[in-house]
């Protein structure tokens, strides 16, 4: 079932009013698991109200201990919220620093350990890159979205080098996903998603052990190229 538009939107409101002082009190006190329950609760409400279910296909590539940087394609707003539900390993995003400045949700998102980058300052993106490394060093899984933004057509993007970065200087494997059919549903400027099913794709980890900055673009190919052929498998994709 799907709601109109305004109460789609009215609901996420109340989600969000519910759940963000939550998250951010248990961040506060260190529960991180409990906080990260959090953001899978409003994900939750999110695809429930817009009718939006997924499913998933590779689990026995997830890696079976230690933290890894997720990669992924990027076709629509329902990509993260269909993540964070899919993927059963808490995973932490690497945002735009503008999504920092919603009100509630947004100021949850950086007390519970997603990263915020500033892509208009680049020495201040390095060294929000580096938390990022420390912050997988900690055990913690970080997503990245290797197109940097939302396709607006059934084709990848040319991917961006710093979610390899990241892989290398933390020594922590790739783990690639790819995300089908979340455009059809929700594409770039539509107000609100219409309901259908999302895939999620979990492609082999790409060890990163030993690499430096020098196999960035090999690991850049090796990554692209796995989740191209697991977006194959959408009717629609063109690549």
């Amino acid at each position: 079932m799907r709601l109109p538009t305004l109460l789609q939107y009215l609901a996420c409101g109340l989600a969000t009013l519910a759940l963000a002082p939550s998250a951010m009190a248990l961040a506060l006190a260190g529960l991180h698991r409990t906080t990260y329950a959090m953001v899978r609760a409003w994900a939750w409400a999110v695809l429930m109200v817009s009718g939006v279910r997924f499913r998933v296909f590779g689990l026995d590539n997830l890696p079976d201990a230690g933290s890894c940087v997720v990669i992924s394609n990027h076709c629509s707003h329902l990509d993260g919220p269909v993540l964070a539900r899919a993927l059963p390993l808490p995973v932490y995003f690497i945002i735009k620093q503008e999504l920092t400045r919603v009100p509630l949700w947004g100021w949850a998102l950086v007390r519970i350990g997603f990263i915020a980058v500033d892509r208009d300052n680049s020495e201040r993106a390095h060294q929000q890159m580096d938390e990022a490394v420390g912050s997988v060093h900690a055990g913690r899984s970080v997503l990245v979205f290797a197109e940097g933004t939302r396709s607006t057509c059934d084709s990848l993007l040319p991917f961006k080098k710093g979610g390899f970065h990241l892989a290398v200087a933390a020594q922590a494997p790739i783990l690639p996903v790819a995300i089908n059919h979340s455009r059809r549903l929700m594409p770039k400027g539509a107000p609100s998603p219409r309901p259908g099913v999302v895939d999620v794709h979990i492609g082999q980890p790409v060890p990163t052990l030993g690499m430096g900055r020098d196999d960035v673009d090999l690991l850049l190919e090796r990554t692209r190229a796995a989740i191209t052929e697991m977006r194959r498998l959408d009717p629609d994709f063109v690549g």
